[in-house]
């Protein structure tokens, strides 16, 4: 099954973290592209949850939001992000601290495009992290919704969008025993990146 899109040209730590999530694929995990993303407030109070990988590339690692909500307002107004991969089956890590901008329009037009009738009509009537009267009246606006576009194609909402995430750093983690794990973390200087192991 395909999760994200790749390029071809990978290389470097990039293309050590898309081998890792084939490797978490062969292995049955569930979602193995699925990332924790950790963002700040105004406050600088932190704040993680769960996004999917939608692609790869060597700029960086590209998921999708609601620009509008929690996490897009606090990655705008503070666009340094850390992302955690972890997969229990294969006892390994991925953490990526790196900076966010928005994709272009073309490219969360098209991914939009691309996803289940189902998922275009939830990002257009969910305005994400708003308060809600009831979970039925959000059922309701969906049902509306979707007899007002039975016959229309439903447009990307200006909100709603993918993020690139440009690694500054990406250290992989590997479980081994007497818990003498071994860590290396690349970082990049420029175009160039550099390798040091780190102690468990």
């Amino acid at each position: 099954m395909k999760y994200y899109e790749s390029d071809e040209d990978l290389s470097g730590p990039i293309l050590k973290v898309q081998e890792w999530i084939q490797e978490a694929e062969i292995n049955s995990v569930a979602l193995p592209h699925a990332m924790n993303i950790s963002s700040i407030n105004l406050e600088g109070k932190p704040s993680s949850r769960m996004v999917l990988l939608k692609r790869i590339s060597n700029e960086g690692l590209v998921f999708f939001t609601d620009y509008e909500g929690h996490k897009g307002q606090q990655i705008i107004a503070s666009p340094y992000v850390a992302l955690t991969f972890w997969w229990a089956k294969t006892n390994k890590q991925i953490r990526i601290e790196g900076e966010c901008s928005k994709v272009s329009k073309k490219e969360s037009d098209d991914y939009f495009n691309s996803r289940p009738r189902g998922s275009q009509i939830s990002a257009s009537v969910s305005l994400q992290s708003s308060k809600l009267d009831s979970y039925e009246s959000l059922e309701k606006r969906s049902r509306e919704f979707e007899a007002e576009y039975s016959d229309k194609e439903i447009q990307r909402p200006s909100r709603w969008g993918g993020f690139l995430v440009k690694p500054k750093s990406i250290e992989f983690w590997i479980d081994q025993k007497n818990r003498l794990h071994r860590r290396e973390l690349f970082t990049i200087d420029n175009t160039d990146w550099k390798m040091i192991l780190l102690s468990p």
